[in-house]
């Protein structure tokens, strides 16, 4: 690869949360008198654009999905806590800065959102750019990075983007960067299979997997 630049997904890849997501959503469900699902079909279920997800578990003809979105966010709040990164992660981001590896965040939450929790984690110093939705940054969470890539001349043979959804490696594949998606996230491997991308099930397994290429190209 010649790796010089990892972009990280946020929610579910560094972030642990995709069981208060999955709580959040039971929620909704308890609201609407509707059958509960289990964490297993939460993760086979979870999709992007998000309304994909919403039909298969209610019938979304009687919903807002501005109004679901808001609805989301409140029992998410509540559910998140004191989430930590997901195990490994501080450890592979230190190691990559050591290494002289530019890092990234792409994401579609907002950025208001993501930069207190890196403060609150201390992992703050190993990010270049977080590109989370904005006022100044604009647009899908494609067209954010695609753009940043663009702008800051960065050679997409060059880039790692690591996520666990599959909409991660579509990023990837419209910047035309490799991209590696974790199991450990809000998707399941069965899901993550349609990507076609390597899969990998911890951070552990994907520090091994960086560093042999940074051990075989240098930075």
């Amino acid at each position: 690869m010649n790796l010089t630049h990892v972009f990280w997904d946020w929610n579910g890849t560094l972030l642990d949360d995709a069981y208060a997501s999955y709580l959040a959503v039971l929620d909704m469900l308890a609201t609407r008198n509707l059958p509960s699902i289990t964490f297993e079909q939460y993760r086979d279920y979870i999709d992007i654009p998000i309304i994909k997800f919403y039909e298969k578990v209610m019938d979304v003809s009687k919903e807002n999905i501005n109004d679901l979105s808001v609805e989301f966010n409140r029992f998410y709040d509540f559910h998140l806590g004191e989430s930590p990164l997901n195990n490994g992660a501080k450890e592979t981001l230190q190691r990559l800065s050591q290494m002289g590896v530019k890092q990234y965040i792409f994401s579609s939450n907002k950025n208001a959102l993501i930069r207190p929790y890196l403060e609150k984690l201390g992992i703050s110093r190993h990010f270049t750019a977080v590109l989370g939705s904005d006022d100044c940054h604009v647009g899908s969470k494609v067209e954010r990075t695609l753009n940043y890539v663009k702008t800051n001349n960065i050679s997409p043979q060059k880039c790692l983007f690591v996520g666990d959804m599959v909409h991660d490696s579509e990023v990837a594949e419209a910047v035309g960067a490799n991209c590696v998606l974790l199991s450990v996230g809000h998707q399941s491997e069965r899901a993550l299979n349609s990507s076609g991308r390597k899969i990998l099930n911890s951070f552990p397994a994907l520090a091994e997997y960086i560093i042999k290429d940074l051990s075989t190209t240098g930075v």
